[in-house]
């Protein structure tokens, strides 16, 4: 497997595998590649479209344009150069995808000044290349924290910023990966960025001829008998809770709930996060004696004061919903 070296603002990375590991095939049509693409980007959007607003301090408007690409290298090589990227792993073995990200430097430049409360720079360094790793994990944390992922889509390893000179220098020329093109139109401070996102893996193969739309002629499909579902509540016996039947309940007795107590939140610009030091204070908007929220899986189910019991901290519980409105609240 060729080993590829990229440039980072004239200095040379450690070599990188792409997907070091051979898999089998697997299989799919064009438009089932760009559907799921899709329906990626859909989940994505108002998420990232929120967090790059708040991270910016400015309004922030997402739009793309998707196309399938049976040979990444040769799609990046009609690309203009050089450009700022991003190149990182996402999933785990054996479905690992490989992404690159590439930015138009003048992004890169009004992104960071946007962060740190001050005019772009004329050119960019290591420190631009940081602030764009920063923004990717700020964003890679709010997803996590509003998208469940059953599915480790978002466990992100080998994140690697750098500026990229030629199409050669961010696939190896010699391997023919499919994989998807995102032209990605980034509306902020009235100016349009351009950036393109390519995902490719060894494993996807299109299928040429599996490429067409499947329809099914009205006179082969035969009478179906529809009926619409019935699912009875928790409690049984159509008591949803509260009822006298708590067979259905008792199942779910035994599962671990994660319980937070949570003194409060703010939201801090990056300029004033790179401030912070040794012995800095945070001021939170909650007055002291206010009590505390407690979350039972990150929803909140009570609320209480800090209490201290053999040098261990606790919660007492000063106000707790009716049995009722709990398990609707863990429902």
């Amino acid at each position: 497997m060729p080993l590829m070296e990229w440039s980072v603002c004239g200095k040379t990375t450690m070599p990188y595998a792409l997907n070091p590991l051979k898999k089998e095939a697997k299989k799919m049509n064009k438009n089932e590649l760009i559907r799921n693409y899709q329906a990626q980007i859909d989940e994505l959007r108002p998420v990232l479209t929120k967090g790059l607003a708040d991270l910016f301090q400015r309004s922030v408007m997402l739009s793309e344009q998707i196309e399938e690409t049976t040979n990444i290298a040769q799609t990046l090589s009609a690309t203009e150069f050089p450009k700022i990227a991003l190149l990182f792993q996402s999933g785990t073995q054996p479905e690992t995808i490989s992404h690159l990200i590439l930015f138009p430097s003048e992004f890169v430049l009004s992104a960071y000044a946007w962060m740190i409360g001050e005019d772009p720079a004329a050119e960019v360094d290591e420190s631009h290349l940081d602030g764009l790793k920063e923004i990717f994990n700020q964003m890679l944390g709010q997803i996590r924290m509003a998208i469940p992922d059953d599915q480790s889509r978002f466990t992100i390893e080998n994140l690697q910023a750098g500026l990229i000179e030629k199409a050669e220098d961010a696939i190896p020329g010699d391997e023919t990966y499919h994989g998807v093109k995102a032209k990605i139109k980034i509306n902020c401070e009235n100016q349009d960025f351009f950036v393109e996102h390519f995902a490719w893996s060894e494993r996807w193969h299109i299928d040429e001829e599996e490429t067409h739309s499947e329809t099914i002629e009205p006179e082969t499909v035969g009478k179906v008998n529809v009926e619409p579902a019935e699912f009875g509540g928790l409690g049984g016996n159509g008591q949803a809770y509260g009822g006298t039947n708590t067979r259905n309940i008792e199942m779910l007795l035994d599962v671990d709930l994660e319980i937070t107590v949570e003194l409060d939140r703010k939201s801090m610009l990056v300029s004033d996060l790179l401030k912070l030091g040794k012995g800095s204070i945070i001021e939170f908007p909650k007055s002291a004696g206010e009590p505390l929220d407690i979350l039972v899986n990150g929803r909140k189910f009570a609320e209480g004061e800090v209490v201290v019991i053999d040098d261990k901290f606790g919660v007492r519980i000063t106000q707790l919903p009716s049995p009722k409105e709990r398990l609707k609240k863990l429902a």
